[in-house]
C-alpha cells in the first residue's frame, strides 16, 4: 500500500513538472512571437525600400543619342520615363542626333555643360561643305523672355555674320569674305546681266555696324554664333567662316535653379549668369528703410511731416516769387513816375522859352 502511494506521488510530481515545462514553452513562444513579427516586417520594409531606390536609379539613368552626350537631369529625352528630368528641358533624338526644339525651330545639341549651366546648339540648316548654307531659323535676343527655360544673356560676347548679295564686286581688303551660297545655281558667278556677287561680313556683335555695307549690296540672312575667344584665328575664307558659325550659340539653363530653389517657394529670383548663381527674394519683404519694420503710426507721422515740409517749402518758394514780383512792380512804378516827371519838367521849360521868345519886342 505504501509502495502504491509512493508511485502515485512520483507520477503526480512528474506530471506537474511536465505541465510546468509546457506552460513555460508556451509563454516563451507567446513573448517571442511579436518580436519575430516585428523583425520580419522590418526586413520587408528595408528590402522594398532598397528595391525602390535601386529601381529608381535604374529607371533614371543617363540617356544618350548616338553623339556621346551625357543627358541627365534636368534634361530628358522624349523616350525617358515620365518621372525623369524636367519636361521643360525635353530633347529629341532624331537620326542619332540630339535635337532641341526651341521657338518653332530645331537645333542640334553640340554640348551640355552642367557645371556652367550652358547648352550649345547649332541651327540644323548650317553645314560644312563647298557652299555656305544659311540657317533655317531666326534665333535672336528678342525671342527670349524672363520666364523661359533658356536664356541668352545680352552681355555674353557673340559673333554676327551678315550674308549679302551685291551687284558689283567689293574689294576692301579682307573685310568682305567671298562666299558661294548653296541656294545659288551658278555659284554667284553668272555671265548674264543679273550677275550678283555674294559676300559675308562678320565681326563682334557690338562692333559690327550696318553702315559698313556698300551701297550696291542688299542684306540677306544674319547668323549669330559663339565667339571663339582670344586665340581665335582670323577668318579669311568661306571655310574659316563655316568653322566659326558651326560653333553655334551658347544658351544658359540657369533658370532651372530659379524654378526649383525660388519660384517653387513663391519667391522671386535674381540670376547672375557669369557667376552661375541665383538669389531668392521674398516678394513681401521690405525694399527700403521706410518699409523695414516700421510701425504703422510712425509711417503716418513720416507722411504728415513730409507733407508739412513740402507745403512750407512751396510757400517759401511762392512767397519769394511774390516778393520779387512786388519789388519789380514798385521799381517799375517809380521808374515810370520819374520819367513822367522828367517829361513834364522838360515840357514846362519848353513852354517858358517859347513865351519869352514871343514876348520880346
Amino acid at each position: 500500500m505504501r509502495t502504491t502511494t509512493c508511485l502515485s506521488n512520483k507520477y503526480k510530481h512528474f506530471i506537474s513538472k511536465s505541465t510546468q515545462s509546457k506552460a513555460l514553452n508556451a509563454m516563451m513562444k507567446k513573448e517571442t512571437l511579436p518580436g519575430v513579427v516585428c523583425l520580419i516586417t522590418l526586413l520587408h520594409v528595408c528590402f522594398f525600400s532598397a528595391a525602390a531606390v535601386s529601381g529608381q536609379n535604374q529607371t533614371c539613368r543617363p540617356s544618350s543619342c548616338g553623339d556621346a552626350l551625357n543627358i541627365i537631369d534636368p534634361f530628358r529625352l522624349k523616350t525617358d520615363p515620365s518621372g525623369c528630368g524636367d519636361r521643360r528641358y525635353e530633347l529629341a533624338c532624331e537620326n542619332n542626333r540630339t535635337v532641341l526644339n526651341l521657338y518653332s525651330g530645331k537645333y542640334y545639341v553640340e554640348e551640355i555643360n552642367y557645371k556652367n549651366y550652358t547648352i550649345r546648339v547649332v541651327d540644323q540648316g548650317l553645314k560644312k561643305g563647298d557652299c555656305l548654307s544659311p540657317p533655317l531659323y531666326d534665333l535672336n535676343f528678342e525671342k527670349f523672355s524672363y520666364d523661359d527655360p533658356y536664356a541668352w544673356p545680352y552681355y555674353w560676347k557673340f559673333r554676327t555674320t551678315i550674308l549679302m548679295s551685291c551687284s558689283k564686286q567689293v574689294n576692301e581688303n579682307n573685310k568682305f569674305i567671298p562666299i558661294i551660297p548653296c541656294n545659288s545655281s551658278n555659284g554667284g558667278n553668272s555671265s548674264s546681266s543679273s550677275q550678283s556677287y555674294h559676300y559675308a561680313l562678320t565681326g563682334d556683335g557690338d562692333s559690327l555696324q550696318v553702315g559698313d555695307l556698300p551701297g550696291s549690296c542688299t542684306i540677306g540672312k544674319t547668323i549669330y554664333s559663339e565667339m571663339g575667344g582670344d586665340s581665335e584665328p582670323e577668318i579669311r575664307s568661306m571655310s574659316d567662316l563655316q568653322d566659326q558659325i558651326l560653333l553655334g550659340i551658347k544658351l544658359s539653363f540657369l533658370q532651372i535653379r530659379c524654378f526649383r530653389e525660388c519660384k517653387a517657394k513663391g519667391e522671386n529670383c535674381n540670376m547672375d549668369y557669369n557667376a552661375n548663381s541665383v538669389q531668392c527674394e521674398d516678394p513681401n519683404a521690405c525694399k527700403d528703410w521706410y518699409d523695414c519694420g516700421r510701425p504703422e503710426w510712425l509711417r503716418s507721422v513720416v507722411i504728415i511731416l513730409l507733407l508739412i515740409f513740402a507745403s512750407i517749402y512751396t510757400a517759401i518758394i511762392a512767397g519769394g516769387l511774390i516778393v520779387r514780383g512786388l519789388i519789380g512792380a514798385v521799381l517799375c512804378y517809380i521808374i515810370y513816375k520819374l520819367r513822367q516827371r522828367h517829361i513834364s519838367k522838360h515840357d514846362s521849360n519848353k513852354d517858358i522859352s517859347l513865351v519869352n521868345h514871343y514876348s520880346q519886342p
